[in-house]
């Protein structure tokens, strides 16, 4: 087991994006578990995320205060 990953249970909503129709999936995605939690993506990679019935998920990128700024 991989120790410098996060669990699944470890990363939240708060922390996570849904991906837009036209970003392409990739490792490191992460999709709903179905328990209130989210598991890695472990599909195939390189596809558009509106082509899976489940929603994809991308960590936020922290920006240099820590804040996530607002557009």
């Amino acid at each position: 087991m991989n120790k410098t990953a996060l669990p699944p249970a470890a990363v939240v909503s708060e922390d996570l994006r849904p991906l837009e129709w036209h970003e392409r999936v990739r490792r490191g995605d992460f999709v709903a578990d179905g328990r209130q939690g989210f598991e890695p993506w472990e599909g195939p990679a390189g596809f558009r995320a509106d082509a899976f019935v489940k929603t994809i998920y991308r960590k936020l990128k922290a920006s240099v205060t820590g804040a996530v700024k607002a557009r």
